[in-house]
């Protein structure tokens, strides 16, 4: 009697297992299947596909008002620097926004080029500002992100 109870209960727990394993091989199927749906749902962006390399961007604080020829001037020599992709000068609020590629040119030498005018300029630390963040941590978006560029099969 002993002997048919073990083998009804070796029977059962075997049973059990392959239950949960089938279960469980559904729902990581699935889970897979649905990220890789996800991944390949909209068209990836044309910097990833044109596999063009980060840009940065850069904004300085002046002391002091530029008038319009200054304003030029600083624009046409940012434009020149190598390295830079775009630049734009704001008189009003006394800034100077500029995008670059960070292996071609420094901030520091962008911040040189706009104060040859007599200006002192000054980095803006985005971190710093107050404001709402977002509450989710970068690592998770970063996670995601990369998992879905590697997903795309496109």
């Amino acid at each position: 009697m002993m002997s048919v109870s073990k083998t009804k209960s070796n029977t059962t727990m075997k049973n059990f297992f392959l239950k949960f394993a089938k279960v469980t091989g559904v729902l990581a199927l699935t889970f897979f299947v649905s990220m890789l749906v996800w991944a390949n749902w909209e068209e990836p962006p044309l910097s990833e596909k044109l596999d063009l390399k980060p840009i940065h961007l850069a904004v300085f604080d002046l002391d002091k008002q530029v008038d319009s020829a200054d304003s030029s001037l600083i624009s046409q020599k940012l434009t020149a620097t190598k390295g830079v992709t775009a630049c734009t000068v704001n008189p009003q609020f006394k800034t100077v926004s500029v995008t670059f590629y960070d292996d071609e040119v420094s901030e520091e030498t962008l911040q040189s080029v706009v104060q040859q005018k007599n200006y002192v300029a000054s980095k803006v630390n985005f971190a710093a500002m107050e404001g709402p963040k977002c509450p989710v941590p970068m690592e998770y978006i970063d996670f995601f992100t990369n998992m879905k560029r590697t997903l795309c099969l496109r």
